[in-house]
């Protein structure tokens, strides 16, 4: 079982991590400015740390098995905080760039192995909640950690930019919380026993063989197709419809406020309705949406839409993580399913913005949001061919 000391503890380092990683653009966005750079860096940077942590996440397998949970995180912690003091003392964009790339490249491993931890120690009864609970409460460092280095960054301090003190203090901040984990878990041995994964380092494709688990991958991916590049055009579609830029923030808020009461709200619609019909709910709902945005020429239409937009995309994250769990029956391959689905999702991720902006350059901004609709719906139809299982663990 779960303690409650153990999840309040995750749910802080989640905090922390989510928090650093999401300030990390708006670090580069000063910096480009202090080294005369453009802003293509920016994209480059974040592009290739997506990359490395992508690929790092086919990793938490092996760190698991060799360090343990509470080390894994402490060593995420830790590389993170040391890339934001390394960027502290930069001289040009590529040495920044590098450096934030080493910070973010444990993102991934993290919420694999937090997403593994808390379904082997959670009742299936309760997973739904908890997970929705975990990953809303991430959001909860995005916010003050985000803002107050948009804010810091602008400034100077005793003739030193903004963007160097905030990147000293907040990697300060991630080394201490690395060394204090360090000491309190010293001497607690992994919960991950080597021969559980036949003595393997990364995860098994293998498991694609299993028809539902293949079901349930291709949902996942089809639902990153669909969701996870949303807001990223927003802005976008909005100046094309006429929208002064100057209030495209009140979307930004909207769409964050709803990204929290989804996902907190999601999770509990699973425990009470089951991962697939929230899911599919979702999906037909978003499909709906994203038509709506297409069609709207009213800002508080828009606004509105904005909000509900967030709840559907980001409250599915939840429900995503019980559905690919659902089918799995033996807990060592928790790891196994978390670790590519991130993988999977990663490359998706990457490679949608690409699309996106090809057929966005060829046709429109809405035919973005039309294929993303279609998508959506398309992406129900693997969990409706899902067998049904006995939900009791």
């Amino acid at each position: 079982m779960l303690s409650r000391a153990r999840y309040i503890l995750l749910n802080a380092y989640h905090i922390l991590i989510d928090g650093l990683f999401d300030a990390v653009p708006i670090l580069l966005a000063f910096m480009v400015i202090s080294f005369g750079e453009g802003e293509k860096a920016v994209g480059l940077i974040v592009s290739v740390g997506t990359a490395a942590g992508t690929a790092a996440g086919l990793g938490t397998l092996l760190l698991s098995r060799k360090l343990g949970f509470m080390q894994t995180i402490t060593l995420v912690t830790a590389v993170c905080g040391a890339g934001f003091c390394a960027a502290t003392f930069s001289g040009n964009i590529v040495v920044a760039g590098l450096c934030f790339i080493l910070a973010v490249a444990g993102y991934n491993v993290f919420h694999n192995i937090a997403f593994s931890y808390l379904t082997l120690h959670t009742e299936r009864r309760r997973l739904g909640r908890v997970m929705s609970d975990f990953t809303a409460i991430g959001d909860v460092g995005r916010i003050p950690l985000v803002s107050l280095a948009a804010f810091a960054a602008a400034y100077s301090f005793g003739g030193f930019p903004g963007w160097r003190v905030v990147c000293i203090t907040y990697g300060a901040a991630a080394l201490a919380a690395a060394l204090w984990l360090f000491f309190s878990c010293r001497g607690e041995r992994p919960e991950t026993r080597e021969e559980a994964y036949g003595g393997r380092s990364f995860p098994a494709f293998g498991i694609f063989k299993d028809r539902e688990i293949f079901l349930a991958m291709l949902a996942s991916i089809l639902n990153a197709f669909s969701n996870d590049r949303i807001f990223t055009f927003l802005p976008l579609l909005l100046i094309g419809k006429g929208v002064d830029p100057k209030i495209i923030g009140s979307f930004a808020l909207g769409f964050s406020v709803g990204s929290f009461l989804g996902k907190m709200a999601c999770g509990r619609f699973v425990d009470s309705f089951g991962p697939r019909k929230v899911f599919v709910a979702a999906e037909l709902l978003l499909t709906v949406l994203l038509c709506a945005l297409i069609m709207a020429d009213q800002l508080v239409l828009i606004v509105s839409i904005a909000l509900l937009l967030g709840i559907v995309t980001k409250g599915t994250v939840p429900v995503i993580q019980a559905i690919i769990t659902e089918p799995v029956r033996d807990a060592a391959s928790y790891g196994d399913v978390f670790s590519i689905n991130s993988f999977l999702r990663g490359i998706t991720n990457m490679l949608t913005p690409l699309l996106f902006g090809f057929l966005a350059s060829a046709w429109s901004m809405n035919a973005i949001y039309a294929i993303m609709a279609v998508v959506a719906a398309v992406a129900a139809v693997p969990v409706l061919l899902m067998r049904r299982f006995d939900s009791a663990r």
